[in-house]
């Protein structure tokens, strides 16, 4: 299974449907350059957490539990990433992680985001993390089913394909909506970075039913269900004014 392998760089994109998988595989062929075999087909859950008002959105801090199986995980995560000069971006990417049981309240693992939401920041937060942890509930909802693909090119270069099938859950506004997405893992060392960025490169070139993207899986959940949300919005809007229009040529005809 992908998520025990050593991860050394991973690439993103959105599918244009789940047949593009097909012609992902094909050009793989095509390539004549990577072994590839399927791997396993998995589904997973993450849950994030956030307060009404996105508080730790807000605070660049991602809180989400994982679930593959009976393997649960309690995970907290920050990334921040500033521009050192015109053509250099530095990461500065902290987690924390913590194994749990599937049906654990937050609450039982309180001392774990007590101690961790305080690690988030060299200078302290901003919050009161007591506080905060009362008012944590579900946000986003991301249930995946990934069929996954080892591939090697015979001289150390490994990596995994995971065509990632999402279903998007907001659970705010009670929308859900999904995406097909690929995910390539590298498994291999810094000297093969170069196979990697060749592979991504071609997949761009050949492949246009691939979109690149530097989003994470949650930000891409949080755009789209919004994006359906304002949809949404707006055929009620639009069937309200039929509706209205409708009455008013009824009323019309009358006289």
């Amino acid at each position: 299974m992908q998520s025990l392998d050593v991860i050394y760089q991973k690439r993103r994109f959105i599918m244009f449907s789940e047949k593009t998988k097909a012609a992902v595989l094909e050009l793989n062929a095509f390539f004549d350059k990577y072994a590839m075999h399927f791997e396993d087909k998995i589904k997973k859950t993450f849950t994030y957490y956030d307060t009404d008002d996105f508080a730790l959105l807000k605070s660049n801090i991602v809180l989400f539990k994982t679930q593959i199986g009976n393997f649960c995980e309690l995970n907290m995560a920050t990334e921040k990433i500033s521009s050192t000069s015109r053509l250099t971006l530095r990461s500065t990417y902290k987690h924390f992680s913590k194994l749990i049981k599937p049906h654990d309240h937050l609450m039982k693992h309180k001392q774990f985001l007590i101690d961790n939401f305080k690690n988030m920041f060299i200078s302290g937060v901003n919050f009161d993390p007591e506080f905060l942890m009362q008012k944590l509930k579900p946000a986003y909802t991301i249930q995946t089913v990934s069929e996954e693909y080892k591939s090697t090119n015979g001289i150390g270069f490994k990596m995994t394909y995971s065509f990632d099938k999402d279903i998007y859950t907001d659970h705010f506004t009670g929308v859900q909506t999904g995406a097909n997405i690929l995910t390539i893992y590298q498994h291999s060392g810094e000297s093969t970075n170069p196979y990697l960025e060749d592979l991504v490169s071609k997949l761009t070139r050949y492949c246009k039913e691939l979109t690149p993207t530097s989003e994470t899986k949650i930000m891409i959940a949080r755009e789209m269900t919004a994006k359906k949300y304002e949809q949404l919005g707006k055929l009620k809007q639009e069937k309200e004014k039929q509706k209205r229009e409708l009455e008013l040529k009824k009323k019309k005809s009358k006289f």
